[in-house]
């Protein structure tokens, strides 16, 4: 199989990242990676989906790791996960890979060890360059569902149809349920049992970087990977609803200029110029001539440790650096003066972030389980919406009308191939029921 090959597959199955932003794993492909890192961290608190897939699908992960190679040229896979979490892989297959080219690697149980610029150090030991992209030294960094998404359309030609989600957080049990991209979240709390939402919020994702869920009309996208329950009251919902004309004024009127959240930023500390607190001076002062406090955003990941770990005023650099960083992006605006850090900083290893501080910082302590189940729910929904823009780059364009009858895996919309982008499939069969700027919606 060429790379070629490999891209026009991964393209017709719409294979995007399973979390954050969602870039087309096509255009990661590469005859320049050297060394492919599969991020198995899961380094938000409350997230199991990754960990499921690992459980039960790893051989699968080593198959689909080897074929990546073959085709890429590339030297080694390596999968980077907690040492905390390694009882939950197969003993066997962790024991073959001795001497082959997929090996598993023991991160620290830090926070954001899923961070792509922090597990590639972890794991390779390089410092990608700011503003640059793994491939620039040589790495691509890969998701585990998504892997395992390649191993269904090379297997198969699968395209991406299924979610796999965790439900937690303020509920008496936590499941990761596999559902229908599409399925409005409201009906698939309802399915799997987590009806009851009265004085509650949602996450979409983990607490840290996840946002609010709209439960009237948002659906599962290719990127959802957990729904997590708070009360309406507690500091992480709080703190997400908290106008942004607000935040800038706490911070204004509050700041101290202690440098904190530099201090401590991860990225920071792998050398990065990034400094979180000139940053908050100048938007929450209006300092709109100190330009490069502005442009530095851009190399924020939005990992939220400057707000939760660092600030002592209880303020929020997260929110605001992540403002800006949208702002920037959608006026075209970038940052020219970006360096490649030689070093990390010599405070780095007493400054990591420990899982552990991390959620009693949060306050969610207490909804920590011992044990997150993996369950088969049915979900049957009589409508799915398929979101024309679940990844980055140029949204999807539908490829069906309205009254078209549609199976389930059939395309029904698509980025044109030469564009950033991908394919949607119909998560269901039924009949094109409306087409609109936003969904495809498909009716049973």
């Amino acid at each position: 199989m060429t790379l070629q090959d490999l891209q026009k597959i991964v393209y017709d199955a719409g294979i995007v990242g399973a979390g954050g932003a969602g870039f087309p794993t096509h255009r990661k492909f590469s005859d320049s990676v050297k060394q492919i890192v599969v991020n198995a961290a899961e380094c938000e608190p409350l997230m199991m989906v990754d960990h499921h897939i690992l459980e039960k699908h790893l051989q699968a992960l080593v198959d689909t790791l080897n074929v990546l190679l073959d085709t890429m040229g590339a030297d080694e896979a390596i999968i980077g996960i907690k040492g905390k979490n390694m009882h939950l892989l197969d003993s066997k297959i962790v024991a073959s890979l001795a001497g082959t080219r997929v090996s598993i690697h023991e991160i620290p149980d830090i926070y954001p060890a899923g961070d792509e610029v922090v597990l590639t150090y972890e794991t390779t030991g390089k410092i990608i360059p700011e503003g640059a992209i793994p491939v620039m030294v040589g790495v691509m960094v890969i998701n585990v569902e998504t892997v395992y998404n390649i191993s269904k359309a090379l297997r198969n030609g699968e395209g991406v149809t299924e979610k796999y989600i965790t439900i937690g957080g303020d509920t008496k049990e936590d499941i990761t349920v596999k559902a229908p991209v599409g399925i409005k979240i409201r009906e698939l709390l309802e399915t799997a049992g987590f009806g009851d939402l009265d004085g509650k919020a949602v996450v979409n994702g983990g607490p840290m970087m996840g946002k609010l869920v709209d439960l009237e009309n948002d659906v599962v996208t290719k990127t959802t990977k957990g729904l997590l329950i708070f009360p309406e009251t507690h500091s992480i919902i709080q703190r997400k609803r908290m106008p942004m004309s607000m935040t800038l004024k706490r911070a204004s009127a509050a700041c101290c200029n202690c440098t904190m959240c530099s201090d401590m930023c991860p990225r920071q500390l792998l050398g990065y110029d990034l400094h979180v607190h000139k940053t908050l001076r100048a938007a929450s002062h209006s300092e709109v001539t100190n330009t490069e406090s502005f442009l530095q955003s851009a190399l924020c990941c939005g990992c939220g440790v400057c707000t939760v770990i660092a600030c002592q005023q209880m303020l929020d650099p997260q929110a605001i650096s992540m403002e800006i960083k949208g702002s920037l992006a959608k006026h075209g605006l970038k940052r020219t003066n970006n360096k490649a850090p030689e070093h990390v900083s010599p405070y780095r290893t007493s400054r990591l972030v420990s899982s552990s501080v991390l959620i009693d910082k949060l306050g969610i302590r207490k909804y920590v389980k011992d044990h997150v189940e993996r369950r088969d729910v049915a979900f049957d929904p009589s409508r799915v919406y398929i979101e024309l823009k679940q990844h980055v780059g140029k949204p999807a364009s539908a490829v069906v009308k309205v009254g078209d009858a549609v199976k389930v895996g059939q395309i029904v919309a698509a980025t044109a191939y030469e564009d950033l982008g991908t394919t949607m499939h119909a998560s269901i069969s039924g009949k094109v029921a409306e087409v609109n700027d936003r969904f495809v919606v498909i009716e049973r």
